[in-house]
């Protein structure tokens, strides 16, 4: 049983979460031998990392591999790409076939994979800003250049402006659309709805479909996420979906 009660201090640790402002440099106004305006003070919530202890399964298996003291090359095995699969049909309705799993170090790395592999250089790569930065980065590191179709914030609440997206997609420039579900960092869980329209445009225009899920299992009581793997078979010939365990354990 995880324990989400017990605070966990990460400084001295050499984490980037906490460690940032003293390496960085706290605000020059700031006095830091005052207690009340010190590093201490800081609150960081810049990143996303949790404060809350690994839970013990995931701890005891790497505590085992460890304890082995060999750490060389390994295959991708049946009982990974079982636990993928399952998870992903047991939390999401979305059933998933094991050659489907293309296993990466990362999401961001994966990112620049796809868009090199998917695009060209000087090409147009489709983004709804404000979005996770990294996507900016992994378009513009590759000699490619961001179009951004800009999320509308109506009654502090941001929804996508389908009208505009269409209009960036139909570009002949753009060959690719890197979609952020749910959204990072404005919150939203897209409805269905949603993102079905997104994909019927991108198919439409011959975008092929990027979808970062990797926050789809946090999501707030009273929401609900939905993968893209739900949609229509055709849509899903279209789209490349991204997740990982990173953010979720």
């Amino acid at each position: 049983m995880s324990d989400f009660d017990k605070v966990l201090d990460q400084r001295g640790m050499n984490s980037l979460k906490w460690e940032f402002t003293v390496r960085n440099g706290v605000p020059e106004q700031w006095d830091q031998t005052d207690p009340e305006q010190g590093e201490d003070q800081v609150l960081s919530m810049w990143v996303a990392d949790m404060d809350f202890k690994t839970a013990d399964p995931i701890v005891n298996a790497l505590r085992k591999r460890v304890d082995r003291g060999i750490f060389g090359y390994a295959f991708i095995t049946e009982v990974y790409l079982n636990a993928v699969q399952g998870w992903m049909k047991r939390r999401h309705g979305y059933p998933i076939e094991h050659d489907w799993i293309v296993p990466t170090i990362g999401i961001v790395p994966a990112l620049s994979m796809i868009v090199r592999k998917f695009s060209s250089p000087g090409e147009k790569v489709l983004i709804q800003r404000p979005v996770y930065y990294p996507f900016s980065n992994a378009i513009k590191n590759n000699d490619r250049s961001v179009l951004c179709s800009p999320l509308k914030l109506e009654n502090n609440r941001y929804q996508m402006d389908l009208e505009d997206l269409e209009e960036k997609a139909a570009n002949p420039e753009v060959n690719l659309m890197i979609l952020c579900t749910p959204h990072n960092p404005v919150g939203r869980a897209w409805s269905f709805e949603d993102i079905q329209k997104v994909g019927e445009i991108c198919l439409k225009h011959q975008v092929l479909l990027v979808a970062d899920e990797i926050h789809g299992d946090l999501i707030m009581p009273g929401h609900q996420f939905h993968s893209y793997g739900l949609l229509d078979p055709k849509l899903l010939e279209n789209v490349i979906i991204c997740t990982a365990p990173s953010k979720s354990f």
